[in-house]
């Protein structure tokens, strides 16, 4: 009895001494964050700021990798299939949510481990400076006595703003005219020239028009008003609780190490929370917010929810 005992605390103890021993391991070798976006874009610069702040903490082996093309997919496609054993990681965005109502076959969010959600983009409607909006009862009170004649531009057909302007129009129950453009610059460009009524984007992609007095927000889509426009209400508050966010997260491909895993979400987690990035972060126009997996799963699960039911209401079918 007592040898059986004594064996099984042995090999108890030595399956913790071998945890320790892989933990200790990790990494051990160069640790791949794949962009699947060119350099320069949201996505990119973000990965690099990770890659600044979070290697202290992996000694030193992250490093970027673009691998740009199809929107995002080719690159995720390459994560996706890649080794689970925390030296593939990726940068995921709010197109996984989208993209997947517009093309057959486009990679989703489910298809990773979310190490955690870094930093996310508050959803605005904006109109040109000098617009004959002074504020959102303005365009609500036109666009519903004028079907249709309220034109908006988008970053797409299928494009996150795309997606939930068409939720608030149904929700004020009126009908705008949606022109898609070839991405958020062109779109917000377009609203601020005066091409486009009004546009919908995230706070980072309209950044600079807004702070050159070029668009002006009328409603946001945050749980609070946001703090850099306190006098602009959330679409909550005036009776139509939509809330979206644009965010930027770090995965890895499904069946990543547990151990592994604790490396990297406190990696990234020291990175977010370091004030150097907080600063550079929100001159972006974003807001530095580190969810865990289990917060991140739960924040991912809402928005990808409601993505999914208005391209259902609004009819987009994958081709």
């Amino acid at each position: 009895m007592k040898r059986t005992i004594m064996l099984i605390f042995t090999f108890l103890l030595f399956l913790f001494l071998m945890n320790g021993i892989v933990l200790a391991k990790y990494p051990e070798k160069k640790i791949r964050l794949i962009v699947p976006f060119a350099p320069g874009g949201g996505a990119d610069i973000m990965a690099r700021a990770l890659h600044k702040y979070a290697n202290a903490y992996l000694e030193g082996r992250l490093y970027v990798e673009n691998i740009a093309g199809a929107s995002g997919a080719i690159g995720w496609r390459e994560a996706a299939k890649a080794e689970p054993d925390g030296y593939t990681l990726c940068m995921m965005v709010t197109t996984m949510m989208t993209a997947p109502h517009v093309t057959k076959d486009f990679p989703t969010y489910d298809l990773f481990e979310v190490i955690g959600v870094t930093a996310q983009d508050p959803g605005m409607f904006s109109v040109k400076m000098d617009s004959q909006f002074k504020n959102i009862q303005e365009l609500i009170f036109f666009a519903k006595k004028n079907p249709q004649k309220l034109v908006v531009a988008t970053a797409g057909v299928g494009a996150i703003d795309h997606l939930y302007i068409s939720a608030f129009a149904k929700s004020i129950g009126a009908e705008f005219t949606f022109v898609p453009y070839k991405g958020a610059g062109p779109a917000v460009v377009a609203a601020a020239g005066g091409h486009a009524d009004a546009v919908g984007s995230g706070y980072s992609e309209a950044f600079n028009l807004l702070k050159g007095k070029k668009l002006r927000p009328i409603v946001v889509f945050t749980p609070n008003r946001f703090p850099d426009y306190p006098e602009i209400p959330t679409a909550t508050e005036i009776g139509h609780p939509i809330i979206v966010y644009h965010w930027r997260a770090v995965g890895a491909p499904k069946g990543i190490p547990s151990q592994v895993k604790e490396v990297l979400v406190d990696a990234f987690r020291k990175a977010v929370e370091n004030p150097e990035f907080q600063k550079m972060v929100k001159e972006m126009g974003l807001e530095p917010n580190f969810l865990g997996p289990n917060e991140s799963a739960i924040f991912l699960k809402k928005q990808n929810d409601f993505f999914t039911e208005i391209a259902r209401k609004i009819g987009l079918q994958p081709k």
